[in-house]
C-alpha cells in the first residue's frame, strides 16, 4: 500500500515536473504598453525603448540575429510611423510597396493583429499542459517511439518583434508574429519543429579536420530537413491564415533546393577534391547556410518517395538520409540525382567514421 502511495506521489510530481514548461510572454505585455502609448500619439523616445531591449530573451534573439544600434533605432522610428495615428498617410504610402518597407509591414502586422495576439497568448497561458501536448505530438511524427520524450527544463519564452524562431542552449525564443500565424495555420507545429531539434537523436563522432565540413554540412542538412517535416509539409498556397510571405516559404526552399544540391555535387564531385578547402558558404550558396534551404529539399523528396517511415527510422543518421534520398530521387523524374562521386564520397565517410561512432540522445 505505502508502495503504491509512494508510485503515485512520484507519477504525480513528475507529471507536474514535465507541465512546469510554459511560456514566458512577459515582454509581448510590456510591448503592448509602449504601443498603446503610440497610439495615442506619444512619441517612443530612445530611453524607453533601450530599456524594453534589455529583456534577456531579445537580447538573445538580437545578438543571433547580428543587427547593429542603427537598425535598433531604425525599428524604433518605424514603429512610431506604424502606431501613431498621426502618421497614417506615411505609413499606407509605405504599405503599398511592402518589399522595399519590409519592416514596416512586419510591424504593422503587429498592429492590425494585437488583439488577437493578446487572445492567443492568453488561451495559452490558462492551459499549457495541451500546447506543449499538441507539439510534441508534431515533434513525434518523427521521432522512433524510444526517442519520443519530453524537455521540460527548455524555457520557451515569446518576443513581440521580428518574425523568426531560435534555440540557444535551453532556451527557445520565438517572435510573437511567427508563433501567432504558424499556429493559427496549425496550432503547435512550429514547436513541434524546434521540440525535434532538441529531441532527435545524433550520430556523433570524432572528424578529421579535413572531413569537417562536409560532415558538418551533411548533419545540417539532416537536422533541418527532418524537422521541416514536421511543420512545413502543412505550409504552402492552402494555407491561407498565414502571410502570404509564410506562406510561400517552403515552396521557395524546395526551389532553392535543387539549385544548391546540384552546387554542392557539383563541388563534391572534382578530381581531385580538396577537402580540406571546402566551405560551408560556397557549399550551400545562398544567404541561409543553416542546412533548411537543401534540408527541405531533399526531406520532400524522400516524403515523396514514400519513405518517411524509414528516415524516421534513422533520424539520427546523415548518412542514411543521403541514401534515402539517393533512392527517392531515382523514382522522381524531376529530383536532382547525385553523381556517383558524390555518393562514393558519402559511402567513404560512412565507413571511415562509423565504428567510431555513438548516438547521442536528449537526457
Amino acid at each position: 500500500m505505502i508502495k503504491q502511495i509512494i508510485f503515485t506521489l512520484f507519477a504525480f510530481l513528475s507529471s507536474q515536473m514535465v507541465y512546469s514548461q510554459t511560456f514566458d510572454d512577459t515582454s509581448c505585455w510590456e510591448y503592448f504598453k509602449i504601443t498603446q502609448d503610440l497610439k495615442n500619439n506619444k512619441p517612443l523616445d530612445k530611453k524607453t525603448w533601450n530599456q524594453f531591449l534589455k529583456n534577456e530573451a531579445i537580447q538573445v534573439y538580437l545578438n543571433d540575429q547580428g543587427v547593429d544600434s542603427t537598425y535598433i533605432n531604425n525599428y524604433r522610428k518605424i514603429m512610431e510611423i506604424v502606431y501613431m495615428p498621426k502618421n497614417a498617410a506615411a505609413l499606407q504610402q509605405r504599405l503599398k510597396n511592402p518589399m522595399n518597407n519590409w519592416w514596416f509591414y512586419i510591424v504593422n502586422e503587429y498592429k492590425v493583429n494585437e488583439d488577437q495576439m493578446k487572445k492567443y497568448l492568453t488561451d495559452i497561458k490558462k492551459d499549457p499542459k495541451s500546447y506543449f501536448e499538441t507539439c510534441y505530438q508534431y515533434t513525434y511524427q518523427m521521432l522512433p517511439k524510444k526517442y519520443q520524450k519530453k524537455a521540460p527544463n527548455y524555457k520557451v519564452t515569446i518576443i513581440p518583434i521580428h518574425n523568426d524562431a531560435h534555440i540557444e542552449s535551453s532556451w527557445m525564443v520565438y517572435s510573437l508574429m511567427a508563433a501567432y500565424f504558424h499556429d493559427a495555420n496549425k496550432m503547435g507545429a512550429m514547436g513541434g519543429h524546434e521540440f525535434h531539434h532538441v529531441l532527435r537523436p545524433q550520430l556523433m563522432f570524432e572528424v578529421e579536420n579535413q572531413d569537417a565540413v562536409i560532415v558538418n554540412l551533411l548533419q545540417k542538412i539532416l537536422n533541418e530537413g527532418s524537422a521541416d517535416l514536421t511543420d512545413k509539409i502543412y505550409e504552402g498556397k492552402d494555407a491561407v491564415k498565414l502571410l502570404e510571405f509564410q506562406r510561400e516559404t517552403r515552396a521557395e526552399f524546395i526551389a532553392d533546393g535543387a539549385k544548391v544540391i546540384k552546387n554542392i555535387d557539383s563541388l563534391l564531385s572534382v578530381k581531385p577534391l580538396d577537402r580540406s578547402a571546402l566551405k560551408m558558404n560556397k557549399l550551400i550558396n545562398i544567404g541561409n547556410t543553416s542546412g533548411h534551404v537543401p534540408g527541405c529539399y531533399m526531406s520532400d523528396i524522400i516524403y515523396k518517395a514514400g519513405y518517411k517511415k524509414e528516415l524516421t527510422k534513422h533520424i539520427e543518421d546523415p548518412f542514411q538520409f543521403i541514401y534515402l534520398y539517393d533512392k527517392a530521387s531515382k523514382k522522381d523524374k524531376n529530383a536532382y540525382v547525385l553523381s556517383s562521386t558524390t555518393m562514393d564520397l558519402v559511402r567513404e565517410l560512412d565507413k571511415k567514421y562509423r565504428p567510431k561512432a555513438k548516438v547521442e540522445q536528449y537526457q
